[in-house]
């Protein structure tokens, strides 16, 4: 009886190493669908700063509310601001998010006026312009 209770345990054991094996590769294929999607949003971003850099106005935009989203890229903490933003006189809020230096974080404080590149057309599409 030994051999059979021995073999049933050995077949239980490979049944819970399979589960496991499948739970890493769960946890795998969600880290890069993850990495997929930063790679995805620093593209757009990257875009965003061509367009804005070709077409886009000057404009300043007062800090009201910020927060880290918890998401690093290369490093560097992905913020999300309201901001008050001043394009010519017209003064809109927006929620943005963006990706900044850690050497211009200290720069970054509710109350801050910062320089902004923004969508003539849109003024929710800016890209935040310190140098860092």
């Amino acid at each position: 009886m030994g051999m059979f209770k021995d073999m049933r345990d050995l077949s239980k054991t490979g049944k819970q190493m399979k589960k496991e094996q499948g739970g890493s590769l769960k946890m795998m294929k969600d880290g890069l669908a993850q990495a997929n999607e930063m790679v995805q949003q620093v593209q757009a971003d990257q875009v965003l700063a061509e367009k804005l850099a070709n077409e886009g106005v000057d404009g300043t935009a007062t800090i009201v509310q910020m927060q880290a989203t918890g998401k690093n890229v290369n490093m560097q903490p992905e913020l999300q601001f309201q901001l008050t933003v001043d394009v010519g006189g017209s003064q809109s809020t927006v929620t943005h998010t963006q990706v900044v230096s850690p050497a211009v974080i200290g720069q970054l404080q509710p109350g801050a006026q910062v320089p902004v590149k923004v969508d003539p057309n849109d003024h929710s599409q800016l890209m935040i312009g310190l140098a860092g």
